[in-house]
């Protein structure tokens, strides 16, 4: 098991409740039933009071505009000082803690403990140990073993005991075996008294072919061996984000353009993470549709990742709604997002979710003189960021992603579903044609603040030339509820198709 945190209740109404966090998720305290502790009678606490973000082992919280504050270890963080207004607290930046092993949140009555328990490595291998194989108290473990390593260690320590035949000594030239010439000591590069005889026989040569022969013997990492970077020409860069940047590249060999996208993790990376988020990457290359982008290759090399994807020459739809003054018309919109939604409809039937769409990831491409859209940056962004490589991502800063995000998002972070991806279009359509978002973010200064407790704004109410029925399925799209909505890409774009 990888690095854990445990959340443990330890005075309150609640006393005794345990929450483990085994990866990259979230946490929410508060009056309100969507909150994972929820005290509805406790006047103390607020509606959403806080929120934990834990990335095992970081964890952070925000206090989120709570009347009566946080209190870390005693220490009092954000909440409303006697001589404020709530307009006038709410417009102070939200406060955050990055918490470490034992300290104490504590809300009114109610106390939280957190203890982080780091994973253990085989100081050999590399492999994590099992925790029932390890002490109670780690404190006390230092160079410690896996069972295989040790196994070995002892199979190792039992050759050792046995007498062994000395080893052969091979001529560097000619290859053969020519022990019984050095009497039985190993010489390492020795050349046989015949070779050394021969008219034709170089040291200086033999010295080379030696190197020669070891540099040979160097290579890269196997996935990095995969796609050899070297083969391309770098053009351009295309464009940038909080995970990493795109770049126009070109194949020496075949002359093809290709979008190459490197990721760089914010974290350290461990083999196994690092070999988990590339076979979720390769379960997702055979995602083939017409509105979706086509996966080249992939490669790693330590925390750095590079992909190549097919370029879009028409750039993203942010880049478009700039060109065209900051919103689309009815028209060219409407073509837009039912190639969105056939692409998405496509990729919900496959069990596939995107997580993280927005204009920036609707991409444009000329097919026959006219612009297709497609969807790109598929799975990258969300199993990344699940295997925690982008940092904290919620109370973080994280490439303007919260206009995009449905409150579930926030509240149950590891278990998004086809229908989160509709509140995601059905945002990024109102975007397309408004300009503004669904949610006003101007309200408070916490953009998490927003999406927990604000309501989208109905669209008519800021473009009233959008037709009732293209209006209607953009506002169902958009329901806080996730019942209320479109269960998935597929039954919207039907509704689309009819209403347009």
């Amino acid at each position: 098991m990888p690095d854990q945190l445990k959340l443990q209740i330890i005075s309150g109404s609640d006393q005794g409740k345990i929450f483990n966090f085994e990866q990259h998720d979230t946490f929410v305290f508060g009056r309100m039933e969507d909150c994972h502790i929820c005290l509805p009678e406790d006047t103390f606490v607020s509606r959403h009071h806080f929120i934990l973000e834990v990335l095992p082992p970081q964890a952070r919280v925000r206090d989120l505009g709570s009347l009566n504050g946080t209190y870390i270890n005693d220490i009092k963080h954000g909440g409303r000082e006697r001589h404020e207004t709530p307009e006038q607290a709410a417009m102070r930046r939200y406060p955050e803690v990055d918490l470490k092993d034992g300290d104490e949140i504590k809300v009114g009555d109610t106390v939280l403990k957190l203890n982080i328990i780091p994973a253990v490595y085989c100081t050999n291998c590399g492999n994590e140990i099992p925790p029932e194989r390890l002490p109670e108290d780690r404190s006390k473990i230092g160079s410690i073993l896996c069972e295989n390593c040790q196994k070995e260690l002892q199979k190792k320590r039992a050759e050792e005991l046995k007498p062994k035949p000395p080893e052969p000594v091979i001529c560097q030239k000619c290859g053969r075996n020519v022990s019984a010439e050095v009497h039985g000591v190993p010489q390492a590069g020795y050349v046989c008294q015949r070779c050394q005889q021969e008219a034709a026989f170089d040291p200086a040569q033999l010295l080379m072919d030696l190197f020669a022969k070891l540099a040979a013997e160097k290579s890269l990492p196997q996935e990095a061996a995969e796609l050899n970077i070297p083969d391309y020409e770098i053009l351009r860069k295309l464009g940038e984000g909080g995970m990493g940047a795109v770049y126009l590249a070109k194949n020496k060999k075949t002359g093809q353009q290709v979008a190459l996208k490197v990721m760089l993790s914010k974290v350290a990376v461990s083999e196994n993470a690092r070999k988990q988020f590339m076979r979720e990457i390769d379960n997702q290359k055979a995602l083939r549709h017409k509105n979706i982008v086509d996966f080249v290759g992939r490669g790693s090399v330590g925390s750095m990742f590079y992909f190549l994807q097919e370029f879009c020459s028409g750039g993203c739809i942010g880049k478009l709604m700039e060109r065209r003054g900051g919103r689309l018309d009815l028209k060219e919109a409407d073509s837009i997002i039912l190639d969105s939604l056939e692409g998405m409809a496509f990729a919900h039937k496959s069990k596939y979710v995107h997580r993280d769409l927005k204009p920036q990831n609707i991409l444009l491409q000329d097919v026959n003189g006219k612009l297709a859209a497609k969807i790109g940056d598929f799975g990258m962004a969300k199993n990344f960021t699940q295997a925690g490589f982008s940092g904290m991502t919620v109370t973080g800063s994280y490439g303007g992603t919260p206009p995009f995000m449905p409150r579930e998002q926030v509240i149950n972070f590891k278990y998004v579903q086809p229908v989160t991806d509709v509140w995601a279009l059905g945002a990024t359509y109102y975007n397309m044609l408004t300009g503004n978002y669904p949610l006003d973010f101007r309200a408070a200064p916490d953009p998490i603040l927003v999406i927990l407790n604000n309501k989208p704004v109905p669209i008519r109410k800021h473009r009233s030339d959008i037709p009732n029925r293209v209006a209607e399925v953009i506002d169902r799209a958009l329901e806080v509820k996730i019942n209320d909505r479109y269960k998935d890409a597929g039954e919207m774009l039907s509704a689309m198709r009819k209403a347009l």
